[in-house]
């Protein structure tokens, strides 16, 4: 137990270090040997947590963000989960420009697609439980693979304040489109389970 808890401050240790050097360059810039400088540690420390730079970054998204919107998504309801992430975003615009910045669209895309895909799925598992009915896998992994591409464009245009209206506006032009368009779909294509 005390090694987990040592492993796990070591990984917040060189989180907060990224972060500090975000605030100050492009993430591009920033480079193992100065986080690693920064935090008093050797590079076979960075290395025995963390793959690279970009394994660390994705690992302060899953903590920060992620796995707490995911939570939510699983075990709650998703109009919460996307006026979390919405609120994370304004909480955290800074950091989120820099990785895009830095990785553009795709890059910025590709570490949050996995966890919209669970997002999606579990939405459309929920409803596939209320509607009684069951989409075939191809169908289902069409839809997560759509919705998650237009989460993450919507999203785009929030983190750049090119999307008007309120937080909650959003939130609830996202939670209709998804809600209504995957019921009809569920309803439509779904195979009655009995």
């Amino acid at each position: 137990m005390q090694y987990e808890v040592t492993s796990l401050n070591t990984k917040r240790l060189l989180a907060g270090s990224l972060r500090k050097f975000m605030r100050e360059k492009s993430f591009s810039k920033i480079t193992v040997s100065e986080i690693c400088l920064d935090c008093g540690v050797n590079r076979k420390t960075f290395y025995y947590h963390f793959e690279d730079i970009y394994a660390l970054l994705k690992w302060i998204l899953d903590q920060e963000a992620l796995k707490i919107f995911l939570d939510c998504g699983l075990h709650g309801d998703f109009k919460d989960t996307i006026l979390f992430l919405l609120d994370y975003i304004d909480t955290n615009r800074q950091f989120l420009n820099s990785i895009y910045d830095s990785l553009g669209y795709d890059g910025l895309r590709e570490f949050l697609y996995e966890d919209f895909i669970r997002l999606l799925s579990s939405i459309i598992t929920n409803l596939e439980k209320q509607e009684g009915c069951l989409l075939e896998q191809n169908l289902r992994q069409f839809l997560c693979q759509f919705y998650a591409g237009a989460l993450s464009g919507i999203l785009k245009d929030f983190l750049k304040a090119r999307h008007p209206g309120s937080h909650k506006d959003i939130q609830e032009r996202i939670s209709f489109t998804l809600e209504t368009s995957l019921l009809s779909l569920i309803r439509e294509k779904g195979k009655k389970v009995s």
